[in-house]
């Protein structure tokens, strides 16, 4: 039997107050100014917040008075930064959405579709990585191998969500492999927006 309309939106309402009241904002801001120099931390009442926003935005479409803006914006400069605002994160209930470039045409990477409290890690400070492939570690690409496979998985997720077809269609045969890489690297889907990849979970 479907469900009424009003019922419908007063769930979502709902389900929504409780993810905003169990988000613990000033824990996850005090965290971020215990381990992270305040320099690189733009809160919403910062008098740059806005500048820092705007900074990559490419689509002004999608930057309106009634965008969901985040809660603070880091630059981290180091790779500590960005650990640390992760584990502030988690540990108050805080999401996180990662800015690189800044060039999503829907501006996914620093604003959300629905209310909710969340951050920005804004990496353009970052202009370098390092990888040791010598290190005897096993590589986020090797993860397929241990992994269920993707048409095992994608039947089983919710339709309406459409992850699966739209991200065949945008990154076609790559499409297995960087679900299994989410999965092996963020198994719990913490970092994610409305279009992001879905992690593919290993078997047991």
């Amino acid at each position: 039997m479907a469900m009424p309309r009003g019922l419908t939106l007063a769930l979502i309402l709902s389900l929504s107050s409780l993810y905003l009241s169990t988000a613990s904002t000033d824990g996850f801001l005090q965290c971020l100014r215990e381990k992270i120099p305040s320099e690189l931390i733009f809160t919403q009442g910062s008098s740059s917040f806005t500048d820092v926003l705007v900074s990559s935005i490419r689509n002004p479409r999608f930057f309106t008075n009634t965008t969901v803006r985040p809660l603070c914006i880091v630059t981290p400069t180091d790779a500590s930064h960005v650990q640390a605002a992760v584990l502030c994160g988690r540990m108050n209930g805080v999401r996180l959405r990662v800015r690189s470039g800044g060039h999503h045409y829907e501006g996914l990477s620093y604003r959300s579709e629905r209310a909710e409290v969340f951050g920005v890690v804004d990496l353009t400070n970052l202009r370098a990585i390092t990888v040791n492939a010598n290190d005897g570690a096993p590589t986020a690409w090797g993860a397929i191998d241990v992994l269920t496979k993707w048409q095992d998985v994608a039947p089983t997720l919710p339709n309406e969500i459409n992850i699966r077809a739209w991200g065949e269609k945008y990154f076609g045969a790559n499409f297995q492999r960087l679900a299994a890489v989410k999965g092996a690297v963020d198994p719990t889907d913490y970092f994610r927006n409305e279009q992001s990849i879905p992690p593919l979970l290993q078997s047991n």
